[in-house]
Order: structure tokens, then sequence, then C-alpha cells
């Protein structure tokens, strides 16, 4: 059934063909110049084109340009041709490559835009006369080569630049590897032949004779082709963030464009855009070597863009590490852009807008994406758990999830299953010890606090292996589908064998409440977990838990009741006198690893039934 949603999230899914531009007399011709030139002349040569094909020695000069270039594309509400401009620098014997730039041909001021001698950069035109051609110009620049130079062991996993090009012995110098945000990951520098690396990153030091010479930086795959990398896709000028809310298209306007319900972007500054598993998108795609990427698809919540239409996207990086994701729709290069005016509300989330479709750069800034990496060295791009205030025991806050991607616990946030129910009804939890919680699993998660960046969770792109203990736990991903009957793709809430996580941290036959509109949900809660309890005789209405077998709270003394026996077994035991048996468990009420008076206090209120 879900893998019959969004069949027409279509229109971004199916954005690809990038250079479907075939000649048709039915077509609109459209003229652009381009050009690209060694800066100064004669320390390098350079090489052009708007086709991706390494060039042969003989293929390079000091000056290489496309000219005027006309172009036919198909298709009647055409209204501009988008390429890329492939760039191969080559410095000649004593000199080095620096960096491209990007020139703007009125003011001849220049933008460095790649350090990396295979380069591309996107341009557009709408001139369909060759007197009004945009020209594009791309320069090369190239250095004496010095004494300490740097260079990368693989262009398409990272790039390099140093500071001080021409540097000598007594200059301080600077290198800096820059590993490409989705595909490489820096290792180290290797200094001429040695085998040690240098972790240091950028490495400054004085140039020397002894240590003069090439510093290689060593990158390695992230294997974006086949593991993915996971980042929130981030509008360039809205800050919001794209995830996928599921419905079906049943019908897309030629006018607006607009995605609906499909697709939904959240300010990445709520908070609970860093806890909704909908915006954790996992990228896969191919690098081109330049940067950019073909082949990308997108999963989010396990929804993949691939399996749904059997087209992918294409992303073109620009000189301030932003993307345009982008393809085509029936020959029309077509561009996410975040000028949407649908919005509504998403559960646990509230307004949520829409994107719309275009086919021009005339909304430039709207229609770039970041993709924002989620790691460790990333600490703005975080996703985590996000407890309610009211869902606390002791210390500790505690929230439900399930996601359809693996997580590794950061923070010292602990995630448990429920293998069972003990002697005196309370589910037990069991604890996954390393803290990886597999694809699909529902769980627990104990936190320290009720913010997503203090109960971080860090996607996974290994295989975690399903937990084989029994787990009594059962979660919810729900994708909307506006054209169904929800009660087909949602689990209605049954309180008669459902129990959820409500205030106290304690097992309730109350669905939650929508924080957004103060409404009692229907539905079992996207993402969230319920207990199941159908296999149980006459299950209690509000049941609370414990992590260790045989734990009942305040029970002090162990003889399975909470009295005030336990009250002075307590404070025997702060006082260092003799007891006849205590359970620090049970007597640790307020579960912060020290007895003291707060947990007399407790017990005692345990006993009044507070």
């Amino acid at each position: 059934m879900k893998s019959s949603l969004i069949q027409k999230v279509i229109i971004v899914v199916s954005l690809i063909g990038f250079y479907s531009t075939q000649a048709l007399a039915s077509g609109v011709t459209f003229y652009y110049k381009v050009t690209a030139e060694a800066k100064p002349t004669g320390y390098g040569k350079v090489y052009l084109s708007t086709t991706n094909e390494t060039p042969t020695d003989d293929q390079y000069g000091s000056l290489r340009g496309t000219g005027i270039k006309k172009e036919n594309i198909t298709g009647t509400q055409v209204e501009a041709i988008t390429r890329t401009a492939y760039l191969w620098a080559k410095p000649e014997d004593g000199y080095v490559f620096t960096h491209w730039a990007s020139e703007n041909l009125k003011t001849g001021e220049e933008t460095p835009f790649s350090w990396s001698k295979r380069a591309s950069d996107i341009f557009t035109t709408a001139s369909t006369t060759s007197d009004e051609a945009i020209a594009y110009k791309y320069n090369a620049h190239f250095a004496k080569k010095g004494k300490v130079y740097p260079e990368s062991i693989d262009e398409g996993l990272g790039t390099v630049k140093i500071d001080i090009p021409e540097n000598k012995v007594g200059d301080e110098v600077t290198i800096t590897a820059m590993p490409d945000e989705l595909v490489g990951r820096f290792l180290g520098w290797r200094f001429g032949n040695s085998s040690t690396l240098n972790t240091e990153n950028p490495y400054t030091f004085k140039v020397t004779n002894s240590n003069a010479g090439t510093y290689t930086a060593v990158f390695e795959s992230k294997e974006t082709s086949t593991k993915g990398v996971y980042c929130f896709v981030r509008n360039n000028s809205t800050n919001r963030l794209l995830g996928v809310s599921g419905s079906e298209e049943s019908d897309l306007s030629d006018d607006q464009r607009e995605f609906k319900h499909s697709l939904m972007m959240v300010p990445k500054s709520n908070a609970r855009a860093h806890a909704t598993p909908a915006l954790v998108i996992k990228v896969i795609g191919e690098s081109t070597q330049t940067g950019s990427m073909e082949n990308l698809e997108m999963i989010s919540q396990g929804i993949s863009t691939y399996d749904l239409n059997h087209t992918r996207f294409r992303a073109a990086k620009k000189y301030d590490g932003s993307y345009y994701v982008f393809g085509s729709y029936e020959g029309i290069s077509l561009y996410i852009n975040d000028r949407g005016n649908t919005t509504r509300k998403y559960e646990f989330i509230g307004n949520v807008r829409t994107p719309t479709l275009y086919n021009r750069f005339e909304e430039e800034k709207y229609s770039r994406w970041y993709l924002d990496v989620i790691d460790e060295k990333h600490p703005d791009n975080y996703f985590g758990a996000m407890p309610d205030e009211k869902c606390k025991k002791g210390l500790k806050y505690y929230t439900t999830l399930f996601t359809a991607f693996p997580y590794q616990c950061l923070d010292g946030v602990k995630a448990y299953t429920v293998d069972k129910l003990n002697d005196i009804g309370q589910p037990h939890l069991e604890e996954i010890k390393d803290g990886k919680v597999p694809a699909n699993t529902a769980v627990v998660l104990e936190c320290s606090g009720t913010q997503p960046i203090d109960n971080r969770l860090m996607p996974l792109t290994e295989d975690i292996a399903p937990l084989t203990t029994n787990n009594m736990l059962k979660g919810e991903i729900w994708l909307e589908n506006l054209s169904g009957d929800e009660s087909t793709y949602r689990t209605l809430f049954d309180p008669t064998y459902m129990r959820v996580l409500g205030d106290g941290a304690r097992f309730v036959n109350k669905n939650l409440t929508d924080p957004i509109t103060g409404k009692v949900l229907t539905y079992i809660a996207n993402n969230t977990c319920y207990l199941d309890l159908s296999t149980e005789e006459n299950p209690d209405a509000i049941i609370d838990f414990t992590k260790n077998e045989g734990v009942l709270k305040g029970d002090a003394d162990s003889n399975g009741l909470i009295n005030m026996s336990d009250v002075t077994t307590v404070i025997n035991y702060i006082l260092s006198k003799p007891v006849a048996k205590f359970v620090f468990n049970n007597a640790d009420v307020n579960e912060d690893n020290y007895i003291n008076m707060h947990d007399v206090t407790g017990i005692i209120n345990i006993i009044l039934g507070k």
C-alpha cells in the first residue's frame, strides 16, 4: 500500500534528463556564449566543454571557448535553457593550479568557485537571438610552484588549497584539505613518500629545507553511490527544510505547478524540525568528479524517489556550496522552488509549506538548496529526540520513536524495547546495549532533556541487523494519501489493548494530544509507538514501567510492599545504620543514582498516592 503513495511526487521525482534537448522543428532556439581563459596566460592551459568528457592533451589551449552556441529544446512552455560548463585546467611545468573563478563581464570582478582542476558551473539563458546571447566567462588561476605544494590524491573526493602558492623557505604557510561534503572524507596529509598521515586540517607550519615538498591530501569515499549520506535539504533563501509528507497527487496545476501535499517544508529554526524523521533525507548518487552529482535519488522514511518513478535527480554545486537540485519534465528543465503559497498544519510540527516548480532562474535564490550533511562535524545539522516535558520519571525524560532508518544514540540517550511484562504487570524495558537502533524498530528513548540538540540520534548508513528479541512495542510510520480513507494507511487507536507513553512516563489508554492543535489524536501519532497488550488478559488502564526485572520503585526492603518500612530502611541506609535488606534500584525513586532525602520524599508520595 505505502509503495503506491506519493505516486505523483512525480514531478519532483521525475526531475532528470538534464540534457534532453533534442533538435526539433517545434522547439525554441536559444543562444549563449561561454569562454574559459588561463589567467595569467602562460602558466597553464584550459579546456571548456558542455559535455563531461576528459580532454586529451592536444585539446588544451591557453584560451578555449564555445563561442556563440545555439540549441533547440522541445516544449511549448519553454522559457529558458540550462547547461553545465565543464572546465579542465592543466598547469605547465614549474607552475601550479590555484583555483577557478567566474568573471563579471561588466565589472571585471571575479568570484572563486572551485579549487579543483576539474570543475563545473551551471548557467542559463533565455536569449532567442544571437545578438542577445548571454555571455559567461571562467578564469583558471595558476601560480609559480613554491617549496611546499599541496595536492589531492583524488579530486573527485576532495580538493586542496594553499594560502601562499609561491612560498619560500621561512614563509609560514597554511594548507587546507576540502573534502566533498557528500562523497569524500579527509583522512590526513602524506608528506612525500611517507606512509604516516598528519590529520591536522588546516595544517600551518613554517617552510624549511627539510619539510619542503609535496603534501598529498588523502581522502576516502563515503560510498554515496551505494550507502548514501544523510542530510537536510535546506533552501538557500528561506532556510526551510524539504521533506516528504507522502500524499498522492491527483492533479497538478500547469500554471502554478504546486506540489500541494506531497512535499513539505519546515523552518530549520523550528526545534521540531530536528525531531521529524521525514526531514532526514538519505541522498544516493554518483559524483561527477566536479563537485556535482548525477543519478541522484532521495529517500525519506523508506520512500525512495527512484522506487516511485524510476527516475533520478541531478545536483549541480555552486561556488558557495549550495546546490541546484533539478532535472526535466517533458523536456523542460525544472527547479524545486520554495515560493509555494499553500500552507497547512502537520501533526506535531505546525504550519508546513509546499514548494513550486520553475523552469527559469529569475527566482534563483529560492531554487538553490544546501545539502547539509548530518554528522558530528556539523553541529548545526542534528536529528534528535524531543520528549514531552510531562513525560518525566525521576530526572529523566522519555519518549517513543519509530523510524525507517537505523541510528546511533548519542548524548547519553538510551534505547529500550519492551520484551515482556513482569510479575506485577509492569512492562520490562530491555536496553539496546550498544545504542544502535535498527531500522523499523519501536523503542522507548531515555533522555536527559526535552530538546533534540541535547538528545542526538545519528542516522547510520551501515545496515544494522534487526533485533531478535521479542518486542511488545509497535511503531507507526504513515504517509498521507488524501485520495484514500485515512484508516487504510494509519493505525486507529484502540484503548482496549493499546497503551501510549503519557504523563509521568506511564503507558496509558488515552491517546496523545497534538501540542499544535490541542486535539486528542484519533490515530497513533506519526513516528511514535504503542504498547500492544492484545495478548494480555484484563490489562490495567495505566501501567508503569521498570528497567530491571523485579524492580518496584519505593520497595526499598524488597518485600513486595511499599509502606513506612521502606521509609525507615532508606533513612537507616542514609545514616549508615544496618538494614536487613536494601535494594538500591528500588530505593532510588527519582533515578538520579543517589540515595538521599529526595528518595524518602518520593516513597512517602507513593504511599500517599501522589
